[in-house]
């Protein structure tokens, strides 16, 4: 997710010396698709560093949402310090995982890089920096002293957190209008504010908006959630965003479903399958699904593009000429095979096998028989997954996928959908799997179905070994298409 309040109108520095007195605290209401669901709190602490003063900036978001028609919590942490020279030092990130599982990460700049340690000890791979990024707390006085007019328009670079990358970012004052926020009553005078950042590896974040008062004060903000909805933040007093949380009305277990004309019967049977599908707003609709030996993608005109699949018990058991390289066995802070807990699933799950194939079925299997799905985690760790056994898709694929490269076998996660018939109809919904390395072939299994094989209605987005990374990035190929898709079944075979 980006950072919630990010927006610099120039890169004047203003002195701390000129600032409040410490600390400052500021409160918003978070609405998703209109409805209370929580709160966002940024704090700013006068510090030290050495003999120099310095600001620590701190952002708390807190969401209530429901999935499948259990309340989860969402949370997340992050902030920056910086000089009084408006030099950005440190950056801090706490995110929750699982619902007893938090990954904090602190950076420290030197030069061009930002040092980064996991977990207050663990050196991470540093992430590049760039000395122009403008902090929290420099972010919020530009916003009370620059007053912009319609028609100004800047640039600015901030560290968006949550994939430890810096972002350029373009904002743009359009023009005031006359908005009533949720959870108000008054109609307000504002001036609208659009910030457009990069493109982060292929996925276009979705536009801020930001709506300033008469004094440039902001006074709320605007923006699409990828797999939420319309998320938006209101300043308020800390007794009213604390109050009335009742979590959104939508689902988003339901309202991430991208919903079908007529149900597919025995969809996990299904052998070949032919979609047509269409991305929104997408030039580059070819490269959303992964090509491979079960799935191949053919653009037809536009944002349209036909996929044509089978199910891979249709794929050659012969050798083939595809390579897995080292990291599909190593260890990782997602797939951490090296876990002593999860060696010893692993160990129990193949018993005496020796057949590599034969191996991953046996994990599979005992993944399916023994985790209990549930909603209540995140995006939580295998070795955190082996002391719960429990979870939805992606704790079954991570713990899945660390077993079987425990006992040996290359592994890695694949992202996408899966067909599902829910409350509000047939549809595919967004999941994750398993695949590994088998005769030169890459080969999906999926622990929640334990069936050995994955039908025609798994399409594949993209795969990823999770080497050397603590952030979602991996996630983004899924992100960047979550509300833009639409799909047609052209044709479906089932055995």
């Amino acid at each position: 997710m980006r950072r919630l309040l990010s927006l610099a109108l120039c890169l004047v520095v203003v002195p701390l010396a000129q600032a409040q007195t410490f600390p400052i605290e500021r409160w918003d209401g978070a609405f998703i698709n209109g409805n209370r669901a929580g709160y966002v709190r940024t704090i700013f602490q006068a510090e030290k560093i050495g003999d120099e003063e310095a600001v620590r900036s701190t952002l708390e978001l807190r969401l209530t949402i429901l999935r499948n028609a259990d309340r989860i919590q969402l949370g997340m942490d992050n902030g920056t310090i910086e000089t009084a020279s408006g030099q950005v030092v440190g950056t801090f990130m706490r995110q929750l995982l699982g619902r007893t599982q938090k990954l904090s990460i602190e950076g420290v700049v030197e030069g061009k890089e930002l040092k980064l340690i996991m977990d207050g000890n663990k050196p991470m791979k540093p992430a590049p920096w760039n000395e122009k990024v403008i902090g929290l707390y420099r972010q919020y006085t530009l916003l009370k002293e620059q007053k912009a007019k319609p028609g100004d328009s800047f640039t600015y670079q901030s560290f968006e957190p949550s994939i430890n990358l810096v972002i350029r970012n373009t904002a743009t004052a359009k023009e005031y209008q006359t908005v009533q926020f949720p959870g108000t009553k008054e109609l307000r005078k504002a001036l609208r504010v659009e910030i457009v950042a990069e493109k982060v590896q292929g996925f276009q974040p979705p536009m801020l908006i930001q709506w300033l008062d008469e004094n440039g004060e902001a006074i709320a903000q605007e923006s699409e959630a990828p797999g939420l909805g319309k998320l938006v933040l209101v300043r308020t007093t800390k007794q009213l965003a604390l109050s009335n949380v009742g979590g959104a009305s939508v689902d988003v277990g339901i309202s991430q479903v991208v919903k079908l004309k007529q149900r597919i019967l025995r969809p996990y049977d299904s052998t070949n399958a032919v979609y047509r599908i269409t991305v929104k707003d997408d030039k580059e609709a070819d490269k959303t699904f992964s090509n491979d030996g079960r799935q191949q993608v053919k653009a037809t005109e536009g944002n349209v593009i036909q996929v044509q699949v089978q199910s891979s018990r249709a794929v050659p058991m012969d050798e083939g000429e595809e390579k897995a390289g080292p990291e599909f066995l190593e260890n990782s802070f997602f797939i951490a095979c090296n876990d002593a807990r999860v060696k010893t699933l692993a160990r129990t799950a193949a018993a005496t096998e020796a057949d590599p194939w034969r191996k991953a079925l046996r994990i599979e299997r005992w993944v399916n028989m023994n985790m209990r799905p549930t909603n209540q985690e995140a995006l939580a760790t295998a070795d955190h997954v082996a002391k719960t056994l429990e979870g939805d898709c992606t704790e079954f694929a991570m713990l899945t996928t660390a077993m079987c490269r425990a006992e040996g076998i290359p592994a890695r996660t694949a992202v996408g959908l899966i067909y599902a018939d829910t409350k509000a109809g047939p549809g595919f919904a967004f999941h994750m799997w398993t695949e590994v390395h088998i005769k030169g072939r890459w080969i999906p299994i999926d622990a929640t179905l334990g069936r050995g094989y994955v039908g025609a209605t798994h399409l594949k987005i993209a795969d990823q070994s999770w080497h050397d990374e603590r952030s979602m990035t991996p996630l983004l190929p899924v992100v960047r298409v979550l509300g833009k898709l639409s799909i047609e079944v052209v044709s479906i075979e089932v055995r």
